[in-house]
């Protein structure tokens, strides 16, 4: 039995697999933070292939001319995306729920960079999204992450891709889970809150004296904060759900390849 890199055709081996989980992992939320140096995604990406060498199906029939080098990497770099796109598109369900909650609240007014995406986001988003992170990594989504790597080297061997048309369905799927998903989150801050600018919207045309503006941010915003506390006390269930439709979702696009 040889050890990993020890022969020729596992450093082959090792080289298409490291494209593949290369490309997954310098695109997968935390892990493909912009503020992660690349150094870093480049040395887990290195110990994962290495870890999955032995495991993985040793690939067969690997090209050998520059044109098959040159398209079995572009596929392997397009699968990883493929899947990298699907997680994101997943967990960016409490993204855009933070930003439902948050416009409601008022929070809109003070946005800043955000780090992770290089993009505008407020304090409310990114607070639920890493809180939501945690969770999913409590749920030991990380190791959820490297068994669908493992089992795409057998459900897709290396060098064997074919994309089908029901790819671009899986994805407008995720989409609408996505959707779906952040207005579950954010419902309880949305309703609260229009039926408080419903209730002020009435005192503002029975006493015109009181000063709505005055009045109505500070009350949307301790009924904001009180429904978000509940929301982040309640949102176990639909993050574990969210993480069931992930996986199945990735099956599903992996068959499709």
């Amino acid at each position: 039995m040889y050890l990993p890199l020890e022969t020729f055709e596992q450093l082959e081996g090792f080289f298409w697999i490291l494209v593949r989980v290369g490309t997954l992992f310098f695109l997968l939320p935390i892990f493909g933070a912009r503020n992660i140096p690349s150094l870093w995604k480049a040395g887990l990406s290195f110990v994962i292939a290495i870890v999955l060498t032995p495991v993985v199906p040793a690939p067969q029939n690997l090209p050998v001319t520059a044109p098959g080098i040159i398209l079995g990497v572009t596929s392997e770099m397009l699968m990883g995306l493929i899947l990298a796109i699907t997680i994101r598109i997943f967990l960016a369900a409490t993204e855009m729920a933070g930003q439902f909650m948050s416009f409601q609240m008022g929070f809109s007014m003070a946005s800043a960079i955000d780090p992770q995406t290089g993009a505008q986001s407020n304090v409310l988003t990114q607070f639920i999204y890493i809180f939501t992170l945690l969770i999913f990594f409590s749920m030991d989504g990380h190791h959820m992450f490297i068994r669908i790597m493992a089992n795409s080297f057998y459900s897709v061997p290396i060098n064997s891709i074919s994309f089908k048309p029901g790819i671009a369905n899986e994805l407008i799927k995720a989409g609408t889970s996505m959707f779906t998903l952040g207005i579950k989150i954010a419902a309880p801050i949305l309703v609260a809150l229009f039926l408080s600018n419903l209730c002020l919207g009435i005192i503002a045309r029975t006493v015109p004296q009181v000063n709505i503006l005055m009045v109505g941010f500070p009350v949307n915003l301790s009924i904001g904060f009180v429904f978000f506390i509940l929301i982040l006390m309640n949102i176990y269930p639909l993050i574990f759900n969210m993480k069931e439709s992930m996986v199945k979702s990735l099956i599903r696009l992996l068959g499709l390849m």
